[in-house]
């Protein structure tokens, strides 16, 4: 696989984090499966950069999220 497959996945995993679809600690569990799954295909593969791509809406998410608890 390519770098242009794992932004894709990791592009799909964020959206499904913005959208709501994935609750916070199933997104960390589904990225982090992700990464080592994808780790064995490309020896170059970047697991932090792609934990931080599919993860760059979760902060917003549990942001809000503790904004509607208040």
């Amino acid at each position: 696989m390519t770098r242009k497959h794992f932004q894709l996945i990791a592009d799909t995993i964020d959206g499904l984090i913005e959208d709501g679809t994935l609750d916070p600690h199933t997104a960390l569990l589904l990225s982090s499966r992700f990464a080592y799954a994808l780790q064995l295909t490309n020896t170059r593969f970047d697991r932090e950069r792609f934990l931080t791509a599919a993860r760059k809406s979760l902060a917003a998410v549990e942001e809000q999220f503790e904004k509607d608890m208040a």
